[in-house]
C-alpha cells in the first residue's frame, strides 16, 4: 500500500518533471512500476503495455521511466524497467537528450 507521503512525492517529482519539460528542459522521473496519481484517477504509468514486465527482458518490471519531452512539454513516454535496467536505460536516455532529443530545438 502507498503512504500519503509516498503519494506526496511521487506528485512532486511529476510535477517537477511537467515544470521543466515546460521550460525547455527534457526530464525523467523514475517511479514505481504501481499506483495511482493523486492529481486524477489515471494509473502513474499509461495503459499501451503490460505493467508487469520490463521493456529490456522478461523479468517484473520494478519502475517506471515517465520520460517529459521539452518538444510538447508533456509526459510523452512510459517505459517500465526492471532494476538491473535501471541504468542502461538511464543512459539511453540520456545519450538521446545529448543528441537533441526530447528537445526543443
Amino acid at each position: 500500500m502507498t503512504s500519503p507521503l509516498d503519494t506526496f512525492l511521487s506528485d512532486q517529482a511529476l510535477a517537477t518533471g511537467r515544470d521543466l519539460a515546460a521550460d525547455g528542459t527534457p526530464a525523467v522521473v523514475i517511479l514505481p512500476a504501481s499506483g495511482t496519481c493523486a492529481w486524477c484517477d489515471c494509473r502513474v504509468s499509461s495503459e499501451n503495455f503490460d505493467h508487469r514486465f520490463c521493456a529490456g527482458c522478461p523479468r517484473d518490471a520494478a519502475m517506471v521511466l515517465a520520460v517529459y519531452s521539452a518538444a510538447t512539454g508533456e509526459r510523452d513516454w512510459d517505459i517500465v524497467i526492471c532494476a538491473d535496467h535501471k541504468d542502461d536505460a538511464i543512459q539511453f536516455l540520456a545519450a538521446i537528450v545529448a543528441a537533441g532529443g526530447f528537445s526543443t530545438g
